[in-house]
Formats: structure tokens, C-alpha cells, sequence
């Protein structure tokens, strides 16, 4: 598919040349911070509060947000949260226990803006992660806001389904009612399939979750016979809708389109039980963190929005990259010989 060529040109190893640019140019004097008068002061503390811990994309932000931490000399303290209340409750906790800075992968942009004025006035600045919060970067309350470009991936994902499943019925299995990701996942899509013959039929949510997107889907399935395309808003979703075409004997005649490109979701793409991947590039995310943190405790602009670019396989581009005919970076490579030498189920 040329437009995905065209994307894929541009280099997934590109997503983290903004955030480690803010790193390169800012700390070279080490992770200290620097008042006024050019004296050190005391060392950088940052904390995170972050999505489930049964997420495999939460797990692998986490992860490469420790490992940066641990390269930069930076202390961090890392949560998850299975609600917006048990977040902002963890979130409190953190800011009584004196970061500095504070990460935010929240579950509901609405609900977290008092969370985030709050550590504002209390002088934590907050990084909020993937998941947008409405109007909170552009009016100063948090510092920065780094995500990927998930408006033109998912605008993306839905013109290959009109290019590809021409007059297809289709249904969409979004994460949780207002969080900021899920709309803009699922928007963007109903915006690439429209002026075409794909008809959107169902929408429901399945909280983030597998066994709740099962559910889900399995009552989509039933109430739409003719059904041929699912899109998932993330992979966990994917996997639960995978499950109920299975289990209704319709794996070849609908296909599931998901977004995270999770080890084993990027294993379900070459296998082709998922047709298209959206790569949310969440390693990116959890480093970028610790880099935004350091820049600005070193006196440098940070700036208020980081949104690399996602890119969008198909089973067949996947392949193509791990085959070295087609270009792609480093870091993606890594990802897909990962998922190739199979990540469990």
C-alpha cells in the first residue's frame, strides 16, 4: 500500500529524536537543578502514575521509563491504577512524598484537571502521557503533553479499511467513556472511511479490556450477521474480538484492526489473525518523561506537545520490513524480530 510506504519512509526512529533532543541539548552539566544564582540544588524526583498493570503497553512505558531513570540518575517512583479514582488517590500520594514532577497516564482526561491544578499550585509539574487532558498544557497547568500523532493514524487506518473492504460493515470497540485517546482513536477512523461505501454499525466500549471487548464483540457479532471489520482501540481490546470471531467460526470473514503494536499484538499481525496495526511508539513515552523532566530541571524550553508519528502495518508491510525490502527504523525492526520469535499469548 504506497501510503503506508510513504509513512513508513519517514522512519519510526524518528519518534524519539524530539524527546531525546530536549535530553542531548539540555543536560550535558548531569541531572541536577540549578536556581537562580547557578547553585546546584537537590536531585530531580519524578513520579508516575500510570494505566493497568495487566496493560503489556503500560508495562513496556514503565519499563523504559525505569530504564532512563536509572541511566540519567534520576529517582523515580512508578504507580499503576485500575481507576481514575485509585490514579488520583496514587497521584496525591506521590506529590505529599515531594516529586518534582509528576507523570500522568490518565484514565479520564475530564476528571484528572483538579489532580493537575493542584500540583501545580503545590509546584510539581505534571507530563501527561498518551492520553490527552483537554486545554491543561495550552493554559500552563502541565508542562508538556507527548503522545503520537493518533489523529493521522487513525484517519490512516480507516482509509485502508475503505480502500481495502470496500462496502464493508463495520463496528469499533473503543477504550473508556472520556478518555481523550479513545475519542481521538475512534473520530479519526470514522473520518477515513467517510465519502466511501464502509458503514460504521456498531460502537461500544470495552474499557481497555479483553475480557470485556469478548463480550462486546460477541453482541456485536450477533446483532450484525454481516459484520466484516472490527477495529479495537487497543490491543487487549483486539485480542478479546479475535476471541469472539473465533469462537463464532468467522476468522475469514471478518477482520480485526488494533492500535498499541504491543509485542503480541505485533505477533497477531504476522500471524495475520490481526489484519492492520496501529504502532503506538509508548517505549518513546515512558524515556521521553525522564528526558522532558531533565531538560526543564536544566532551565530549557521544553515544548508543550510531542506527538511522533504512529506508524500503520499490515501483515504484509510487517513481513516486508522483517525481510529488509522495505526501509524502516531500528527501533521498529527490534519490535517486529521480537514479536517474530513469538511473546506469549
Amino acid at each position: 500500500m504506497e501510503m503506508e510506504k510513504q509513512r513508513m519512509k519517514k522512519r519510526y526512529g524518528q519518534v524519539l529524536l524530539t524527546i531525546s533532543a530536549l535530553f542531548l541539548a539540555a543536560c550535558a552539566s548531569g541531572t541536577t537543578s540549578t536556581d537562580s544564582s547557578g547553585d546546584a540544588s537537590t536531585e530531580i524526583i519524578v513520579g508516575a502514575v500510570s494505566g493497568s498493570a495487566a496493560n503489556p503497553a503500560v508495562q513496556v512505558m514503565n519499563a523504559e521509563m525505569e530504564k532512563r531513570a536509572t541511566e540519567l540518575g534520576v529517582t523515580l517512583y512508578v504507580e499503576t491504577s485500575e481507576s481514575v479514582e485509585e490514579q488520583i488517590e496514587k497521584a496525591d500520594a506521590l506529590i505529599a512524598r515531594g516529586v518534582q514532577y509528576l507523570g500522568l497516564h490518565p484514565w479520564d482526561g475530564a476528571a484528572v484537571v483538579p489532580l493537575i491544578k493542584s500540583a501545580k499550585e503545590k509546584g510539581v509539574k505534571v507530563v501527561i502521557l498518551i492520553d490527552g487532558v483537554p486545554d491543561v498544557v495550552e493554559n500552563g497547568d502541565a508542562l508538556s503533553f507527548i503522545s503520537g500523532d493518533e489523529e493521522s493514524a487513525g484517519i490512516a487506518l480507516g482509509k485502508w479499511t475503505a480502500e481495502n473492504k470496500a462496502g464493508a460493515q463495520s463496528a469499533i470497540i473503543t477504550g473508556s467513556p472520556g478518555n481523550l485517546a479513545a475519542e481521538t482513536r475512534t473520530n479519526a477512523f470514522k473520518t477515513g472511511v467517510q465519502g466511501s461505501d464502509v458503514t460504521v454499525v456498531a460502537e461500544a466500549t470495552g474499557n481497555w479490556a479483553r475480557e470485556e471487548a469478548l463480550r462486546v464483540a460477541g453482541d456485536m457479532l450477533t446483532a450484525n450477521p454481516k459484520l466484516s471489520v472490527i477495529f479495537a482501540n487497543n490491543d487487549e481490546m483486539g485480542f478479546g474480538a479475535l476471541k469472539a470471531i473465533t469462537e463464532a467460526n468467522k476468522t475469514k470473514s471478518v477482520s480485526i484492526i488494533s492500535w498499541n503494536g504491543t509485542c503480541i499484538g505485533l505477533e497477531a499481525l504476522l500471524k495475520g489473525e490481526f489484519a492492520l496495526e496501529a504502532v503506538l511508539p509508548f517505549d518513546a513515552f515512558g524515556a521521553g518523561l525522564i528526558d522532558v523532566a531533565v531538560a526543564d530541571a536544566a532551565g530549557k524550553k521544553v515544548e508543550q506537545r510531542i506527538l511522533p508519528e504512529v506508524p500503520v502495518l499490515t501483515t504484509e508491510l510487517a513481513k516486508k520490513i522483517l525481510a529488509g525490502s522495505e526501509s524502516a527504523s531500528s527501533a521498529l525492526v527490534a519490535r517486529l524480530t521480537a514479536a517474530e520469535a513469538g511473546c506469549g499469548a
